[in-house]
Formats: structure tokens, C-alpha cells, sequence
């Protein structure tokens, strides 16, 4: 699976969840959602949840991808406009 949303948890009394990411497109350009939780139980809850996820899920490295010639014209591609989005 894919998660999207962000989390973001501070000292166990503030947390934010949305789909913010923290990039200048974001923060500007973007209409971007989120909750800004602090000093409620929830959370508690909400960083359990976060730890579960992460015992769950399975880190992706560089060498654990394939890069093949396709993918390396992509990215260079992408490289390109990159300084623009």
C-alpha cells in the first residue's frame, strides 16, 4: 500500500496531519489540507498509529530499485524541470 497523508509529531503534544508537504509549492501554490492537534489524547493515538505503520512497512533504498535505461532517461528528463515546480 501507499500512504499520503503526512504526519508530522512534536515532544508527544502536537501533531499535524494532512496533505501539506513542506516545500515552497505547498506552502504557496497549493491549497493544501491539514489539523493542527495539541495537548489532546489523540495524540497519543495518533503516534501508536505512526509506530505500527513503521513496524509494518519495508524501507526502499537506492540499490534496492532497478535503474534501468528507461528510468535513468526519466529521471534525467525530470532532472531538467525541476528548479521550475
Amino acid at each position: 500500500g501507499f500512504i499520503h497523508a503526512k504526519i508530522y509529531l512534536c515532544d508527544d503534544e502536537t501533531a499535524i496531519i494532512g496533505t501539506v508537504n513542506m516545500d515552497y509549492r505547498s506552502l504557496v501554490h497549493h491549497f493544501e489540507n491539514a489539523v493542527w492537534i495539541h495537548k489532546h489524547a489523540a495524540v497519543a493515538e495518533i503516534k501508536r498509529d505512526f509506530l505500527d505503520t513503521q513496524e509494518e512497512s519495508t524501507e526502499i533504498t537506492r540499490t534496492a530499485i532497478k535503474n534501468n535505461l528507461l528510468r535513468k532517461f526519466l529521471y534525467a528528463v525530470v532532472k531538467i524541470f525541476a528548479p521550475l515546480l
